[in-house]
């Protein structure tokens, strides 16, 4: 077995230079920052996991964690797949190690408050300690002043902060005020302040020199893990379990008493726990590492930190102009393009703003367009378009600079008796639209072709307005016209078929307002639409815009839906590198959401959604401009220089199953699903090669964690969970760019309110259809089975009963013969097997085990009695596979919660016509613990098992006998789940998840 890549929580993470090592279990990451390629994976420890890194002068590292400890140089660290041959042991726990300032020797802090002083060799030169003093640390580091002068700071579990010198051996200070455990305790480099963190959600500053507090920091909303000072110590960055990092100004009042100011909260991670930070020697960009396995890169210097927001009222502007504004003028509407902004004001004057010099520009006014207007732009090509409410329009064209008008044209359109919505597109690199719509539900709306050049219309379209139909949004695809609506309705329009009534794709989502589409991608015979309401649903739709249809009459199909995690959505579009981006509001704050990825880019204070508002682009990146307290202001967005993250990341907490789609490879590798304890599943590629792993998106219908999910088919996945939930999923791979996941169905729940948990499943399909019965049982003993028919994307109950009291953990389907047996694992410890042949509504096909539909009648049937039940384990079966032989032999593979590992085989009585079982093999101590996941391998002769103890094992059981074969430590904690694929005739591929997910490539 050899690990491909490991993906799990990241202790630790240091910045040095262009380079970022991070600690992940026991291998070392280095990322180049600029890039952030990945340079190395190196294997450090055997087992241990790197808690901590330093760095010398001349690039050696210092790695440490419980009672390990390496150094190794920088050279090794970038190019040396595995320096585990380093690793040297210490008796015991290691709270911090450092560098001494020349460089020669190391300072280890131990969890008993001693330092150990070792030369590079790890000989130890002396043993460091107070006389008296006898606390056990939770945390510590280590601050080098100089040859002589070196500072111990020790965070004691009982709340003290303890600070000596470790040359003297004397105890500077006490430091008490914290309640509860002391996380972290660091330094400044200056020497004049102390930071710690606790238990107690607070970061509190210290003077060295006194020992007084100083200052006292609120604003986590969890534990706080880490502190580090930058910024020639004016500064502290803290990072925490609410997964937010926090930084904070040391400001100095005139006594010189320090405070400490919030200055920036930035949410990095994903559910639980930022664990490690550093910050650059330019106080610029800070890496956080969490227990997602997130790397992100923070840019302290942002404008979100900085305040360069600009804003003007129109006195302002009047005065810069020369305008005379009236007392009840306001801005009515304004756009952004590269060479800044145009406005107008409810007189009707237009203005400019210049941005490369911050000045205004009064340009002309129109009376028409006072009282009431619309202002829209294309700021590709400096278009803006004026609308008022009588349909009049103004357009005027930039030159580059933004300094003349080179076009303008001015119109009227008689159509129309009001106008109250104006919307523009561009169509083509030579045209544009622009599509007014009345108030008067009766009248239509129209649509004009505009020249981008010379501004003049080409051409105009009346397209009937749907029923109760209010426009929100456009989009223009070929010929094609998609606007949006109300009640996340979208109508589609054909400009070559104008008298054609629009087709209406309706309630697409149970949200309100559409508030975007997007173009993403043709297939061919279909495109593909991004498309986003108010409310927080975002969905993409294949529509059959070329006349074909999906053979069910219906010309779309929604192949990805989902619930953002906050507020509300204005827009999404995809990115340069193919991430999905959301913006929009969540109470007052404005936000940009990488939603491929899941961590915020960047957020802003301006008030709400309640206001005018408008998110540009530009060749900088993007502006947001809005008015507040009748106020206009800019605040740009700079695009980031570097990478924002160096790993992505998966879950924030432990996967409970990981499911590979192994009918079909899909690019360089495999589609695969994990479910997790924070209620999301993720679609991920893994490449078969690398392992490295690809997320593309991640579902939130789930509203408990995950139990079980398994993909049943080549396009179909089904997960379950509590509160009765299961759901089935319907995977799309037509694209180029990325696979699609879309919910088909959700299971009926027994009441209104659920509080089971459906354990596992198993489905047997009709034949070569779409249509199964699916067994489903549940954590009270409950076992149904279920009747899908695909046509009408209904589950429909056709058997349901129970077993005992006792919780189900597995359940699988089977045919033996011509009959068809429902198998379950429960926490007793026994396998029950049912004959349910006649009590489902169809026959079973005696060569191929195929489900026959022979029109039988459909009805409720109780569950039978047990065939055989026969006891395996002494507790709970965790985990199970099978396999049928020749027909009538099944053969089946448990593991428990005893630590064991069973072979059991069943076989048809012919006389008796009832299933007998009995077990074959049995490994009283196939693990140190739980056996929590068994697949089958390599045709049937391999069994891959994790348990509880970190061990992932291979037995041959080619004899019906279990041999171990092979095994390897994992270093992700509670494993807990596993699935593997045959990539060649002699190799897999597994994948071995709980807290972290590594991928193992297997040679046999």
């Amino acid at each position: 077995m050899e690990y491909l890549t490991h993906y799990g929580p990241s202790l630790c993470v240091k910045l040095q230079g262009n380079l970022v090592y991070a600690g992940y279990g026991p291998f070392l990451h280095v990322h180049d920052l600029e890039t952030g390629e990945l340079i190395n994976r190196c294997r450090i420890f055997r087992r241990n996991k790197i808690h901590g890194i330093a760095v010398n002068g001349e690039g050696a590292l210092l790695l440490f964690g419980a009672r390990s400890i390496s150094i190794i140089g920088s050279k090794d660290a970038s190019g040396c797949p595995d320096m585990s041959q380093d690793e040297k042991l210490l008796d015991e726990w290691i709270m911090s190690g450092q560098f001494s300032q020349t460089g020669d020797q190391t300072y280890l802090l131990t969890s008993y408050n001693k330092v150990l002083i070792r030369d590079l060799e790890g000989n130890v030169l002396a043993t460091k300690g107070i006389d008296g003093e006898k606390s056990i640390l939770y945390s510590g580091s280590i601050t080098v002043f100089g040859p002589d002068k070196v500072l111990i700071n020790a965070g004691t579990v009982m709340g003290g902060v303890l600070i000596w010198d470790l040359y003297e051996e004397e105890l500077l200070h006490n430091l008490k005020g914290h309640e509860g455990s002391i996380f972290y305790v660091t330094i400044s480099e200056n020497g004049r302040y102390v930071a710690s963190c606790s238990d107690d959600r607070s970061v509190r500053l210290w003077d060295l020199t006194t020992g007084d507090l100083l200052s006292v920091g609120w604003g986590h909303t969890a534990r706080i893990w880490n502190l580090k000072f930058y910024d020639n110590s004016s500064k502290l960055v803290s990072v925490s379990e609410d997964c937010t990092c926090r930084v904070w100004k040391i400001v100095e009042d005139e006594e010189s008493q320090a405070s400490l100011e919030q200055k920036g909260v930035y949410e990095a991670h994903l559910t639980k726990n930022i664990w490690g930070v550093d910050v650059d020697s330019c106080g610029r960009k800070a890496i956080t590492s969490g227990n997602d396995g997130r790397l992100k890169v923070i840019e302290l210097d942002h404008p979100r930190i900085d305040n360069d927001e600009q804003s003007y009222t129109l006195q302002e502007i009047a005065d810069q102009t020369g305008i005379i504004a009236d007392k009840d003028e306001i801005i009515k509407g304004f756009h952004w393009f590269d060479f800044g902004l145009v406005a107008i004001t409810s007189q009707g004057k237009i203005v400019l703003f210049e941005s490369f010099n911050d000045t205004w520009t009064f340009l002309f006014t129109d009376d028409q367009f006072a009282s009431y207007s619309s202002t829209h732009g294309i700021s590709s090509d400096n278009v803006v378009v004026f609308a008022n409410n009588k349909s009049d329009l103004l357009a005027l064209k930039f030159d580059k600079d933004g300094k003349h008008v080179i076009a303008k044209t001015k119109m009227h359109v008689s159509d129309l008796t009001k106008t109250n919505n104006c919307m523009i597109r561009k169509e083509s690199p030579t045209t544009f639209l622009v599509l007014l719509e009345s108030p008067n539900p009766r009248e239509n709306l129209v649509c004009m072709r505009f020249n981008l050049s010379t501004l003049e219309m080409e051409k105009t379209f009346s397209l009937k307005k749907p029923e109760s139909f209010v426009s929100s949004c456009l989009e223009v695809y070929q010929h094609f016209l998609l606007v949006g609506s109300r009640f996340s309705t979208l109508a589609v329009f054909d400009l070559k078929k104008v008298e054609c009534p629009a087709y209406l794709i309706s309630k697409m989502t149970p949200g309100d307002t559409t508030t975007s589409i997007q173009f993403v991608e043709d297939l061919g015979d279909s495109q593909v639409f991004s498309v986003t309401n108010r409310d927080g649903y975002y969905t993409f739709i294949k529509i059959y815009l070329k006349g074909a249809s999906r053979g069910d009459g219906k010309d779309y199909e929604i192949i990805q839906s989902n619930k953002i995690v906050r507020g509300f959505l204005e827009g999404a579009q995809f990115n340069a590198h193919g991430d999905y981006i959301t913006h929009g509001f969540k109470s007052s704050l404005f936000y940009i959401y990488n939603e491929t990825s899941c961590y915020e880019i960047t957020s802003h204070i301006c008030g709400g959604a309640h206001r005018q508002w408008k998110l540009c682009e530009d060749d900088k990146g993007s502006i947001l401009v809005y008015i507040k307290a009748s106020t206009l202001f800019f605040k740009r967005f700079n695009n980031s220089k570097t990478p924002e993250t160096l790993c992505a990341g998966i879950h924030g907490r432990e996967i409970r199953d990981i499911t590979i789609r192994k009918q079909k490879k899909y690019k360089d590798g495999y589609l695969f699903c994990t479910g997790s304890e924070d209620t999301t599943i993720k679609l991920m590629h893994v490449n078969e090669q690398s392992g490295k792993m690809t997320n593309y998106w991640t579902q939130r219908k789930h509203v408990s964690g995950l139990q079980r999910c398994q993909f049943i088919k080549e396009n179909l996945m089904i997960s379950s969970s509590a509160r009765e939930e299961l759901f089935l999923w319907e995977l799309n791979t037509e694209g180029d760019s990325r696979p699609y996941i879309a919910l088909r169905q959700s299971l009926p729940v027994s009441s209104n309110l659920p509080d089971l948990r459906i354990m596992d499943f198993d489905v047997k399909f009709l034949g070569a259809s779409q249509n199964f019965i699916l067994a489903t049982v549940y954590s009270d003993s409950t076992i149904k089975v279920w009747l899908y028919d695909s046509e009408q994307n209904t589950f429909t109950t056709i058997i349901n009963g129970d077993y005992k009291t006792c919780c189900i953990l597995n359940v699988f389907l089977t045919p033996i013969c011509d009959q068809l047996f429902l198998a379950i694992a429960p926490t007793d410890g026994h396998l029950i097997f049912y004959n349910i042949t006649e009590h489902i509504p169809f026959e079973i096909d005696e060569k191929s085990g195929e489900l026959i539909d022979n029109d039988l009648d459909l009805s409720l049937m109780d569950l039978p009695d047990y065939d055989c039940r026969l006891e395996v384990h002494q507790s709970g079966i965790k985990c199970m596979s099978h396999v049928l032989e020749q027909g009538n032999e099944l053969f089946i593979y448990t593991g428990g919660d005893d630590n064991a590992l069973g072979i059991t085989i069943a076989k048809l009585d012919a006389a008796t016509g009832k299933l007998n079982a009995r077990v074959l093999d049995f490994q009283p101590q196939a693990a140190a613990s739980t056996m929590t996941s068994c697949s089958l391998i390599s045709n049937g002769t391999k069994l891959l098992t994790t348990s509880v103890d970190q061990i992932v094992r291979l037995w041959d059981i080619t004899e019906n006998k279990l041999i171990k074969h092979s095994s390897e430590y994992t270093t992700i904690a509670d494993t807990g789940c596993s699935d593997a694929v045959q990539t060649k005739d002699t190799r897999h591929l597994a994948l071995i998840g709980g807290v972290g997910l590594s991928a193992l490539r297997i040679d046999l």
